[in-house]
């Protein structure tokens, strides 16, 4: 029989669409430890990452009984970003800018950590933040989805070459591009990333 992790993630949404509830749990006890831990990691306060959590399989259960889900197999990615969405709504609600976690491959977005600006400081972050939203816009769609996978969804390299179905040197690839041309856009554009 073939264990949880073999089970791929599309059986199992088929199967609890069909009426399987076991088959979420399954779903839930696959992915719940990446899941959490990058809300977490996002959070570091462990009763609003479980609300977060929690707020996430509700969101996929409706999705899910409503038919309306189609993320062609990438169920981990479409989870990924219902989270992602739930802490930029809890930030935003609570007043409070997001603590986006500094990488190797992309350090221009620790221009938003600082979380004790003034007004003005906090104006400054919002232009930086929709500047950058709208230049990972102009990407193309593989590197786009590199750039999403790796920078807001925490995942590895690895990760990002099984979900998309690429080899890791095309994902490595994928990403190098994407911040090449970032890196051009910005000097093109003139746009300044920095309060």
């Amino acid at each position: 029989m073939a264990t949880t992790n073999q089970i791929p993630d599309a059986l199992l949404v088929k199967n609890y669409i069909a009426g399987d509830e076991n088959a979420l749990a399954l779903l839930i006890n696959k992915h719940q430890t990446k899941i959490y831990g990058f809300i977490y990691s996002k959070m570091n306060d462990r009763d609003v990452a479980d609300d977060i959590f929690q707020d996430t399989f509700i969101k996929v259960i409706k999705t899910l009984k409503s038919n309306s889900y189609n993320e062609e197999g990438k169920f981990l990615p479409w989870v990924m970003r219902i989270s992602h969405n739930l802490i930029v709504d809890y930030y935003r609600k609570n007043k409070k800018m997001p603590m986006l976690r500094e990488t190797e491959e992309f350090s221009i977005f620790s221009v938003l950590k600082d979380s004790s600006l003034n007004i003005e400081g906090k104006m400054i972050n919002d232009v930086i933040e929709n500047d950058l939203q709208k230049i990972i816009l102009e990407l193309p769609d593989d590197q786009k989805e590199v750039l999403m996978m790796r920078i807001y969804q925490d995942l590895s390299f690895n990760e990002i070459a099984e979900l998309t179905g690429v080899s890791i040197n095309t994902a490595l690839g994928r990403m190098r591009y994407a911040l090449l041309n970032l890196r051009k856009i910005i000097e093109k554009n003139n746009i300044i990333l920095t309060n």
